[in-house]
C-alpha cells in the first residue's frame, strides 16, 4: 500500500509541475493528519506516534516526488538534527551532516543544499556567537525558526562508571548550561570543548575515562550508556534554530522579522533606532549586540521583533524609519516557526 500510494504520489507530482503547480499542498496533508489521529484516538493508538508515522509518510510520497537538500551542524545525533527533522521531516528531505556552522553556511550559499538549519539562540546561555556573526555578512534569507527543548545527559562508554571520569566532553553551550552538575558532581575532571555535542558523545566512545554532554538520541546511535540524565542546571531549555535558505518556508505559523543594524556613537542613538518601533506598538523580542569584527569596541545589533517586515505596513513604515537612522541595515527575513516545540526525551 505504501508503494502504491508513492508511485500515485509521482504521477501528481508530475501532472502538477506540467501544469506550473505547487506539487505541495499543505492543508490537505493536515487535514490527513487530523483525520487519521481522530482515528488513531478511536482504536486507542499512541497519537504522538502515529503522527510521526503520518508525517513520515507524507516524507517518502513528497522525496518521490522532488528531493530537498538539508544541511544542519553534526554529526547525526545532534539536537540541530533533531531540528532538522522537525522542519522537514514531512518533505521528504534528503539530511546532510556538516562539521561546523560555517559549513552549512557555505553549503547553503553555493547551492548544494536547499535549507541549512543552525542553533541561534538558547534560552540559558543567549546567542550563537559563530552564528550571529555569519549573519551579518551572508547573502543567505532567514526562512523559518524552529524550537527544540533540551535535555541533556552524561553519556559514557558502557562499563564507564560515575566516579571514574576524568574528562567531560560537549559543546560549550552545553557545558555552561550544566555548570552546577559539573561543579558538583565532577568538580575536579577535565572539560574539553567540541564543535557539537553529538561529536563530543561520538569522540568520547573511543577515549579512555572519558564522558560526553549531549542527548538520548546520540547516546543510542553512538552506541553510549547514559551515566545522568536531564543534568542541566534549568529545566525549562529551549534551543531556537534559523533555517537558511533563500525562498521563505510558507507553511510556517506566526510571523517574525530579524534585523541586523549598526549606530553611530551618539548620545541616544539605540533609543532613537528603537522609537519606530515602539511609536507602532510593535513587540521586539530579542535585542542582543556583537562586537563588529575589525573593528574594536565597535558593535553591531540583532534585533527580532513580531510582525512581517515584507508584508505589513506598520513593520514596513517602521523599517523604512530606522534606514535613516542607522549606518548600516540588513533585514535577514521575515518568517515563521515550523511545527510547534518539540521535547527530547
Amino acid at each position: 500500500m505504501i508503494s502504491k500510494r508513492i508511485e500515485i504520489a509521482k504521477k501528481l507530482g508530475e501532472l502538477k509541475k506540467s501544469r506550473e503547480l505547487p506539487v505541495a499542498d499543505y492543508q490537505r496533508e493536515e487535514q490527513v493528519v487530523a483525520r487519521g489521529l481522530r482515528l488513531a484516538d478511536d482504536l486507542g493508538l499512541d497519537k504522538e506516534l502515529t503522527s510521526l508515522m503520518l508525517r513520515a509518510l507524507i516524507g517518502i510520497c513528497r522525496k518521490a516526488q522532488s528531493r530537498l537538500k538539508v544541511a544542519f551542524l553534526g554529526p547525526r545525533g545532534s539536537f540541530s538534527e533533531e531540528a532538522a527533522l522537525k522542519a522537514f521531516l514531512e518533505e521528504g528531505a534528503e539530511f546532510q551532516p556538516m562539521p561546523s556552522i560555517s559549513d552549512v553556511f557555505r553549503a547553503a550559499e553555493s547551492g548544494d543544499i536547499d535549507y541549512g538549519v543552525v542553533p541561534v539562540e538558547n534560552s540559558i546561555e543567549g546567542g550563537v556567537g559563530e552564528t550571529l556573526d555569519l549573519l551579518v555578512d551572508t547573502s543567505l534569507k532567514v526562512c523559518g525558526e524552529v524550537t527544540v527543548k533540551i535535555s541533556l545527559c552524561l553519556i559514557a562508554r558502557p562499563g564507564l562508571r560515575l566516579q571514574d571520569v576524568k574528562i567531560v566532553l560537549s559543546h560549550p553551550h552545553a557545558i555552561a548550561q550544566c555548570r552546577n552538575f559539573l561543579n558538583h558532581v565532577l568538580k575536579n575532571v577535565k572539560i574539553e570543548t567540541c564543535s557539537s555535542t553529538a561529536e563530543a558523545v561520538r569522540k568520547a566512545m573511543k577515549l579512555d575515562g572519558a564522558a560526553a554532554i549531549g542527548s538520548r538520541a546520540a547516546a543510542s546511535l553512538y552506541g553510549g550508556a547514559i551515566l545522568a540524565s536531564e543534568i542541566q542546571d534549568l529545566k525549562d531549555d529551549v534551543t531556537r534554530f534559523f533555517i537558511l535558505g533563500r525562498k521563505r518556508i510558507e507553511k510556517a505559523k506566526g510571523s517574525k522579522t530579524s534585523i541586523i543594524f549598526k549606530l553611530p556613537h551618539t548620545p541616544g542613538a539605540l533609543y532613537e533606532a528603537l522609537a519606530p518601533f515602539a511609536a507602532r506598538r510593535i513587540n521586539l523580542t530579542r535585542i542582543e549586540s556583537r562586537p563588529a569584527k575589525g573593528r574594536p569596541w565597535e558593535y553591531v545589533f540583532h534585533v527580532d521583533f513580531e510582525g512581517d517586515g515584507e508584508r505589513d505596513d506598520s513593520c514596513i513604515q517602521a523599517l523604512e524609519e530606522l534606514k535613516e537612522k542607522v549606518l548600516f541595515l540588513k533585514i535577514l527575513g521575515a518568517y515563521g516557526e515550523v511545527g510547534e516545540t518539540i521535547e527530547q526525551a
